[in-house]
């Protein structure tokens, strides 16, 4: 008598068999060493499997890549995308809590520019491996996004993201390039002014847009005084969007700089080019930074075609219509001058 075939057997070994081709195809075949954005070398023996995100930027990065599946723990201030709200706190940007990370057991943390440097030295010295992820501006983002998929074996999926974001940045340059620039400054918030200067993701955004950051001058982002901006008088004003300190829904910022009659002066307020960017794509050096690029271009656009409806036309001079009108006068003049002489 034949024996009856196991099927539900045959159906578990080829379920384990699909299981470990997926495991085998984003493990590492070796170990992996990679220096960090704070010039720390880590190797990896293995993927990954536990991740602990200490900054949305990151957070994000790591959901571009398919990996919130592994990602065990996020900070208070990580909201998107909307399924990292279901994921462990384990405090805020400068309230990371050691026991917290701890407890979810991670075997890759990825800490930020912003996470307090004696918070990365403990989570070192209990034994868990820290990179610091933390790019300064649009290259970087895309070379962190290749990082991050070399460690955690999506090296594939990173490559056509990073990829992705080159096309869409490079697409958003003018072409053929305005020989008018319009001068653009960043606002991150209005009480003091704090703008952003040269070396921030910011500026990047504004040069890959088109404009000119105003504040190019000063380092990083800073303070500047009510006078000063009045003085530098911006073409176009480009706020954080939201509630910003405020925690509110509304456009705060905006609203101040449109309402405020100490800003009445400024050209951008007068011609309605004060503009509100969402703060997070324009802030987090993450994914969604092509967004903010692909937005700001959008803006200086407009402005630059508002500006060319508006200029008069040029209208040439007689001399300028009418080819070889002055060799024409000259020469009459000339006659006139020969026959005088000859009388």
């Amino acid at each position: 008598m034949k024996p009856k075939p196991n099927t539900k057997k045959e159906f578990s070994t080829v379920l384990l068999v699909i299981a470990m081709a997926l495991i085998l195809g984003t493990m590492p075949v070796s170990a992996i060493t990679v220096t960090d954005d704070a010039g720390t070398t880590i190797t990896f023996n293995a993927t990954p499997s536990r991740i602990v995100s200490l900054s949305p930027s990151n957070t994000e990065i790591l959901a571009a890549l398919g990996l919130l599946d592994r990602v065990v723990g996020v900070t208070d201030v990580c909201d998107y995308p909307p399924e990292v709200k279901n994921k462990t706190r384990i405090g805020g940007y400068s309230a990371i809590s050691i026991e917290k990370v701890a407890a979810a057991r991670p075997d890759l943390v990825i800490a930020s520019d912003l996470t307090p440097k004696e918070t990365v030295s403990r989570l070192r010295e209990i034994g868990l491996p820290v990179i610091v992820v933390a790019p300064r501006n649009i290259n970087h983002v895309i070379r962190d996004i290749r990082l991050v998929g070399e460690i955690t074996g999506t090296g594939s999926r990173a490559e056509d993201l990073a990829m992705n974001l080159t096309h869409r940045i490079a697409a958003v340059l003018p072409c053929p390039p305005t020989t008018h620039h319009p001068t653009v400054a960043h606002v991150v918030w209005y009480k003091p002014l704090y703008v952003s200067g040269n070396n921030t993701l910011q500026n990047d955004v504004i040069v890959h847009a088109g404009g000119v950051n105003i504040f190019a001058d000063r380092n990083g982002w800073g303070t500047v005084s009510l006078e000063e901006f009045l003085m530098e008088n911006p073409d176009i004003i480009i706020v954080n969007g939201g509630g910003g300190m405020d925690a509110s829904e509304k456009d705060v910022i905006l609203e101040v700089f449109m309402t405020n009659p100490q800003y009445a002066s400024l050209s951008a307020v007068k011609n309605n080019h004060v503009y509100a960017v969402n703060a997070d794509i324009i802030s987090r050096p993450g994914p969604r930074i092509a967004d903010a690029a692909e937005e700001v271009a959008r803006i200086i656009r407009t402005v630059d075609e508002e500006r060319a409806a508006s200029r008069p036309a040029t209208v040439p001079d007689a001399a300028a219509k009418t080819p070889g009108f002055t060799a024409i006068a000259a020469a009459l003049g000339l006659l006139a001058i020969f026959a005088m002489v000859r009388k």
